[in-house]
C-alpha cells in the first residue's frame, strides 16, 4: 500500500489459527460494541442515518496527520472483545472470502479506500484496493475479494501462498484505509462513518483455495 495511505483502522486479533469463523455482521444496533478508534478513544454512536437508516459509528481524522505508513481511525480488537471476537480466526479453512461494509466520508474530495487483513500482531497482512475512488457526502456499499489472486491485493511480504495462507488462517486485524490525497499539506479534518461490516464465505464451499492448489506466483505489486 501506498506510504502516504491514511489508515482507517478496523481490527479484529485472531488468537489461534484453528479457530474456526462463520458469517457475520456487525451492525451496531446496540452500540459501538467495542469498536474504538484509532487512538482508543471510544467511537461515535449514532442511533440512525445509516445507509439503511439504521444505527452506526463514526470516528474524525486529520488526514494530513498521516505519517509515512497511514493513521488509524476505526478498529476493533481481540482484547477489547468487540464484536464478541465474531472476526477473530481462520479464514482460509473457515472459506471466508468477502469482506464487505458500508461506508462514508465527509473530506470534500474523491478517497481511494482499501481494506487491510492482517495477523495479531498486526503483522504478516495484506492490503486490497477499491478500484474507483470513493465520493464524498453519501453512503457506499465496499466489497473486498480476498482471493490469493486478485489483482488488487497487495501482499506485505513474499508473494507466496505461504505468506498469504499465513496471513488467512490467524486473522488479526480487519483495517479500513483511505489513500491520503496527493499534495495536500494542510490540515483537512473529515468524518468517516461504518456500517454493516460483514465477513461472507464462499457460495457452496470454500473458494479460497488452500496451500497445495496455489500453485501460481503473484507479483506483488508497488
Amino acid at each position: 500500500m501506498k506510504a502516504t495511505t491514511t489508515l482507517i483502522t478496523i481490527a479484529a486479533t485472531a488468537f489461534a489459527a484453528s479457530a474456526s469463523v462463520t458469517s457475520f455482521t456487525e451492525n451496531f444496533e446496540s452500540g459501538a460494541n467495542n469498536w474504538i478508534s484509532g487512538s482508543f478513544a471510544p467511537l461515535t454512536w449514532n442511533a440512525a442515518g445509516a445507509m439503511d437508516g439504521s444505527a452506526y459509528v463514526s470516528s474524525s481524522a486529520d488526514l494530513n496527520a498521516a505519517g509515512p505508513f497511514g493513521l488509524t481511525l476505526l478498529r476493533g480488537q481481540d482484547d477489547q472483545n468487540a464484536s464478541g471476537d465474531a472476526f477473530v480466526g481462520n479464514y482460509l479453512a473457515s472459506g471466508i472470502t468477502t469482506v464487505e461494509f458500508d461506508f462514508r466520508h465527509d473530506a470534500g474530495i474523491d478517497l481511494g479506500i482499501a481494506l487491510r487483513v492482517a495477523g495479531p500482531s498486526n503483522f504478516p497482512g495484506f492490503g486490497v484496493e477499491q478500484p474507483a475512488l470513493v465520493a464524498s457526502g453519501q453512503w457506499v456499499r465496499l466489497s473486498y475479494d480476498l482471493s490469493f489472486f486478485n489483482p488488487l491485493l497487495t501482499l506485505e511480504g513474499p508473494p507466496t501462498p505461504d505468506f498469504y495462507n499465513s496471513v488467512m488462517e490467524a486473522v488479526g486485524n480487519l483495517q479500513v484505509s483511505a489513500f491520503r490525497p496527493d499534495g495536500l499539506t494542510t490540515p483537512l479534518i473529515a468524518n468517516f462513518d461504518l456500517d454493516n461490516v460483514s465477513i461472507v464465505p464462499a457460495p457452496g464451499g470454500m473458494a479460497i483455495l488452500g496451500l497445495g492448489c496455489l500453485t501460481a506466483t503473484r507479483r506483488r505489486r508497488s
